[in-house]
């Protein structure tokens, strides 16, 4: 069975929070989905470079 969701705060510095602000309505998505999408394409690419070396 999947884990629920959970919540995290997170201080992010004003120029981050800015930068993911605009990214996020460019890409049509909530911060927060724009914040996990990302975090996810970082995961992917450490576990596969991990593998590989």
């Amino acid at each position: 069975m999947n884990e629920p969701d959970k919540k995290t705060q997170a201080r992010i510095p004003a120029p981050v929070h800015q930068w993911l602000t605009d990214r996020a309505k460019t890409n049509d998505r909530s911060m927060n989905a724009e914040l996990v999408r990302i975090l996810k394409e970082v995961m992917t690419k450490e576990t596969t470079e991990t593998q590989h070396a």
